[in-house]
């Protein structure tokens, strides 16, 4: 759909949930490359409040991992290692990083402990050898855009699919709901038919005759209802699982100069 406006500066265009994520990632990414860490963390938190994607957290872990913060890259690896989704490769390379980065906070506690002051001095001990030194596993390159926005499409069809079979089930209700009140109305109706048949008759059996096909009505029309709002939610839930792919807003600024004045048209489309 296109949109054209007029305005003296730009004016910002909403973005789709994946959209943000996307363009947060990948700016994430840039920084990260250029070695701003700090800068890569605080866009890669931001993306991951907006949605929760395993291969946020890896990419967070990393960025910590540059700026020597021990404690928020093993929280971040740990994360990742356990999230259902996680890549099987990156989460044994997660996991691998996390040993290393324990046995560097247990180093890092020991020597804290060991500059701690004395209550009462003890007899110098012979230094104990040092042991062998993690060599720091090689770590792959984080995720990319590209993969990250793979793994959104792929989650949008994974809640297509939980759409359709919604819709399905829902569907079958209300064809069973339908079906109970079509024959809870052709009930009503014959009782209906043997109270006019037997008129003048016993008056006790004709109340009774009423009685029940009231009765049969009401359900009947119960239903009917349920039948209504179970076709309505189905056709909803049918729409969310035939929606189209949402598309990336796009954003032109156009000057216009007049005999006047001059001023910006923006065009775009989303």
């Amino acid at each position: 759909m296109a949109l054209v406006g007029t305005a003296w500066c730009g004016t910002a265009v909403a973005e789709s949930t994946e959209v943000q994520v996307e363009r947060l990632a990948a700016d994430a990414v840039n920084a990260y490359r250029g070695a701003d860490y700090n800068r890569a963390v605080e866009l890669l938190q931001r993306a991951y409040e907006i949605r929760q994607v395993p291969a946020l957290l890896y990419n967070m872990a990393k960025a910590y991992d540059k700026l020597g913060d021990v404690e928020h890259a093993a929280d971040a690896y740990r994360r990742y290692a356990d999230s259902a989704d996680a890549d099987p490769k990156l989460k044994s390379k997660a996991e691998s990083r996390l040993v290393f980065l324990e046995e560097a906070r247990r180093k890092k506690a020991a020597t804290a402990r060991s500059m701690e002051p004395r209550a009462e001095p003890r007899a110098v001990q012979p230094e104990a050898p040092k042991p062998a030194q993690l060599e720091a596993p090689t770590q792959p390159p984080p995720p990319t855009a590209e993969q990250i926005r793979d793994k959104l499409r792929q989650e949008r069809m994974r809640e297509r699919r939980r759409d359709k079979m919604i819709a399905l089930g829902l569907g079958v209700g209300a064809v069973a709901f339908a079906g109970v009140a079509i024959g809870l109305s052709v009930h009503a109706l014959s009782l209906e038919s043997d109270w006019s048949q037997q008129y003048g008759g016993d008056e006790t059996a004709r109340r009774a005759l009423v009685k029940d096909a009231k009765l049969s009505a009401g359900i009947a029309d119960g239903f009917y209802a349920a039948t209504a709002v179970a076709a309505g939610v189905g056709a909803y839930f049918l729409y969310r699982g035939f929606r189209p792919e949402p598309t990336a807003p796009s954003l032109a600024l156009l000057p216009v100069v007049t005999p006047t004045t001059g001023v910006l048209v923006v065009t775009g489309t989303f």
